[in-house]
């Protein structure tokens, strides 16, 4: 199986369009994986907290995650480049994925210790 590097903007797609139709939510979720099978281990959310208590409530939350875990897994199956981390940036009813560098990934994470 060849790598598509469409899979990942399309199932983000079919997941905005399942919870987030007319959403205002803004935010990131900064993820990484740091497994020797490149399972999600760890995610960051910087939303607001009604936001957030939304994403809960309706599922979306746990949707996300189940499919950041399958996007990381394919990404390291096919050896793409920043397999192990990045960001979902959540913009009014839409979603987009960076897969980043280890440190640009801990800098969006951990913004108050890179400020100094």
């Amino acid at each position: 199986m060849t790598y598509d590097p469409d899979f990942d903007q399309i199932r983000l797609d079919q997941l905005a369009g399942q919870f987030l139709e007319g959403s205002s939510a803004e935010g990131m979720v900064i993820f990484f994986s740091d497994s020797d099978d490149n399972r999600l281990d760890v995610s960051t959310w910087r939303i607001d907290d009604e936001d957030n208590a939304k994403f809960k409530a309706t599922g979306f939350k746990i949707y996300l995650l189940e499919l950041l875990d399958t996007l990381l897994v394919y990404r390291a199956q096919h050896n793409q480049r920043n397999a192990s981390q990045g960001v979902i940036y959540i913009n009014k009813g839409k979603l987009e994925i960076e897969w980043v560098s280890k440190e640009k990934a801990e800098r969006l994470r951990h913004p108050e210790v890179y400020e100094q």
